[in-house]
């Protein structure tokens, strides 16, 4: 059957309709002649915002109502930042599509004309995140700093910052960059990029997914045709590495695949909230076979920490 007509489901958020715009310019790269119609819908991480990701309860905060718009018959796709999808997600829908992936990394974020480096910061100044893993990383950078919880928007986020509620913030890079030109306050502020032994990102960071349902086959066929190779394997390495090793928003995880070429080198991260010690591995292997290096790089550190811990 010929589709002519998409219909895109995707959070309110100014950065959510930059990725769908960015989602669908990578799409059309492919099928020039498709129109699309965009439907936004309100998630449960857009609606509680008195309380840290981790202590809302429920998984999947940014993506279970968008998907369900999808399910429902509502909307043909939805676009997501790979980074907030759970381990699983719903038997009837696949991860279809991935646009190029942008920087994976997180940055510090200061006021315009401060020193953005985390060493550089003052003691005892309030940063900004409430990310269970950037806590962890962050506290063995500088135990001295003071880290509050920060809610909202990327746009939200660097108001909270110039406005003085803190002195800096941790965001995704990718964040930034693709709202550089939308949002004016981007060009109030510095940041500085946290390298990947300083703060491992979170699986999918810099990943834009398209999600449709798999019963949508000739949809599901063009949006696979669609997809970058490379991301394609970044993130199925990804997926796999935090499917396999399990936890979630109250696990201090950090990994990140990389292509080079036909090879993947994938690198993982787990630090202990006790004692402050960080478990790692780094594996090499085939772009063809990146489930399998994932499944591989979550056993392995499974087996580092038993070894260390036992010994």
């Amino acid at each position: 059957m010929y589709l002519n007509k998409i219909v895109v489901a995707t959070r309110p958020s100014k950065l959510s309709l930059v990725q769908t715009e960015i989602a669908i310019r990578w799409i059309k790269r492919t099928f020039p002649d498709l129109e699309f119609e965009i439907r936004t819908f309100k998630s449960t991480g857009d609606k509680v915002l008195d309380r840290p990701l981790y202590m809302i309860g429920i998984k999947g905060v940014f993506e279970k109502e968008i998907n369900q718009a999808v399910l429902r018959g509502d909307a043909d796709i939805a676009v997501h930042s790979l980074k907030d999808l759970p381990a699983s997600i719903d038997p009837r829908l696949e991860l279809a599509c991935y646009p190029p992936r942008d920087s994976p990394y997180d940055v510090i974020v200061v006021r315009k004309g401060e020193r953005p480096s985390i060493y550089e910061l003052k003691s005892g100044a309030v940063i900004g995140t409430s990310s269970i893993r950037r806590r962890v990383f962050i506290r063995r950078l500088r135990p001295d700093l003071k880290l509050e919880d920060i809610r909202g928007n990327v746009d939200t986020r660097i108001r909270k910052l110039l406005s003085g509620q803190y002195d800096a913030i941790v965001l995704a890079e990718c964040g930034i960059e693709r709202l550089r030109g939308s949002v004016p306050e981007i060009d109030e502020v510095d940041y500085d990029r946290l390298s990947l032994d300083e703060l491992p990102p979170a699986p999918g960071q810099g990943i834009i997914v398209i999600v449709c349902r798999k019963d949508d086959t000739d949809l599901l066929k063009m949006l696979r045709e669609a997809s970058h190779r490379e991301t394609t394997a970044e993130a199925t390495c990804e997926r796999a590495f935090l499917k396999t090793f399990g936890g979630g928003c109250h696990t201090p995880l950090g990994c990140l695949a990389t292509c080079i070429r036909d090879n993947i080198r994938f690198h993982a991260y787990l630090a202990d909230k006790d004692t402050n010690r960080v478990y790692k591995v780094e594996l090499c292997g085939s772009i063809t076979n990146a489930e399998h290096l994932g499944i591989r790089g979550a056993e392995e550190l499974k087996k580092i920490i038993r070894e260390i811990k036992n010994s």
